[in-house]
């Protein structure tokens, strides 16, 4: 067995709020859909006592014109705020 290591793993999520991103999602058919927004608020894991998977920003869609919980894959900054 393995002894303990002092390696820590930490994921580092670099967007922040007013950045503009390109937002890049799939139909159930494959075929790209290409939007852009901004980020309005990021949001934490421990946000009102919720503990989520993976990191979240919520997102003004231009195209939509809806405020969207997106994920970090969906996501890639075009312009840092």
């Amino acid at each position: 067995m393995d002894g303990k290591s002092n390696f820590h793993f930490e994921v580092v999520w670099a967007a922040k709020k007013g950045d503009l991103v390109k937002i890049t999602r799939h139909d159930w058919d494959g075929a790209e859909q290409i939007s852009y927004g901004i980020i309005i608020e990021r949001e934490n894991a421990a946000d009102m006592g919720q503990i989520h998977l993976m990191p979240y920003a919520k997102v003004l869609d231009f195209s939509k014109r809806t405020i969207e919980d997106l994920a970090p894959q969906l996501l890639e900054i075009i312009s840092a705020a």
